[in-house]
């Protein structure tokens, strides 16, 4: 059997030889109840459309972490984890024409990715380039999830822009808003190491946070100065901060996961007549979220995502226990994990 990452149980993670049992597919059932869609097998022969990969890299989101605390759970542990990865491919199935042994492929497949034994439908697979010198910097599912999000974007010439969190997503979000014909592009955040990081992705302006400067430059501002505010922080303080700042008929863009019942302050925006918008993944529910990977990719080729500063940590499968450890602590100086599987 292959070696994968095992989630054993609730905090309990390892590297070690896959086993039968370790493989198991939730009901239809279980897969509304816990968000838990696999189309990925890590047992058996690649069939007609599919292809067999070997993980290179994983890379730990939230949602992971999620499971790991068991704020998120599975219908049944072990499991083996991972939605996002950089695959190498090792058997194509019969009717593959695009792929071919040896490919470096990112996959838009749901669970189960953090092994050196993968098995999903190849019409989901797209080739990485050739040349690639770290995989760390080819992780392309949280960039589509940026790409959609900005799809829905409603950004004109000359916009006022504030951006609310300045984690691993709102600095992809940083990058490409950036690339935009701007008045006005601010980011905020409580962490000054992330701050210098939104100001190397292409903010005009960053504002600490929690702090007497931070309050005063908002202060000092006209109510509702931006035409856009992109909520990427998840947080009650970060979601206050957007409606506080954004305009008469402005746009309000959610994006960060809020994991907690919020208050929001309907009162205020319906005097300005502010727009919410949630731009999350799901939003485009029916159109084929994998439509986004090729763009994404090319995107990622021609550098408007550069994700070589934004990777700050680095381990081997067999250190994934503290890998996941400092992806829940995330002391300063902490953007996004990742652990290799080669």
């Amino acid at each position: 059997m292959a070696k994968s990452v095992i989630l054993e149980k609730i905090g309990q993670i390892s590297y070690r030889e896959l086993q039968e049992s370790d493989v198991y597919k939730p009901t239809p059932q279980e897969e509304v109840d816990h968000g838990t869609k696999v189309v990925t097998r890590q047992i058996g022969d690649p069939l007609e459309g599919e292809i067999e990969t070997e993980a290179v890299l994983g890379a730990v989101c939230t949602h992971e972490v999620s499971l790991f605390l068991g704020d998120l759970t599975h219908p049944r542990y072990p499991m083996v984890p991972g939605h996002e990865a950089v695959h190498r491919v090792t058997r194509v199935g019969k009717g593959v024409s695009h792929l071919k042994e040896g490919d470096y492929v990112s996959c838009c497949w749901y669970m189960g990715q953090w092994s050196r034994k993968v098995i999903g439908p190849a019409s989901v697979a797209w080739r990485l380039p050739e040349d690639i010198k770290d995989p760390a910097h080819w992780v392309v599912e949280p960039v589509a999830s940026i790409v959609n999000a900005a799809s829905y974007m409603e950004i004109k010439p000359g916009s006022k822009i504030l951006l609310v969190g300045a984690g691993f997503m709102g600095l992809l979000m940083a990058q490409i808003i950036s690339r935009y014909p701007l008045a006005e592009f601010t980011v905020a955040d409580l962490k000054p190491f992330n701050l210098e990081l939104a100001q190397r992705a292409g903010a005009y302006t960053i504002i600490q946070t929690g702090t007497e400067e931070g309050q005063e430059y908002f202060d000092q501002l006209p109510e509702g100065s931006f035409d856009i505010v992109i909520e990427c922080s998840g947080s009650q303080k970060g979601l206050d901060l957007a409606i506080q700042q954004c305009g008469m008929a402005g746009h309000i863009y959610l994006f960060g996961w809020h994991r907690k019942t919020r208050t929001v302050d309907f009162k205020l925006g319906h005097l300005r007549g502010q727009h919410f918008l949630h731009t999350s993944p799901a939003a485009d529910f029916g159109k084929v979220y994998e439509r986004y990977w090729p763009t994404t990719i090319e995107l990622m080729r021609r550098g408007v995502f550069d994700l070589s500063y934004l990777i700050t940590h680095k381990y081997k499968a067999e250190e994934i226990n503290q890998c996941m450890q400092d992806s829940v602590s995330r002391t300063d100086g902490f953007i996004k994990s990742v652990f290799y599987l080669e």
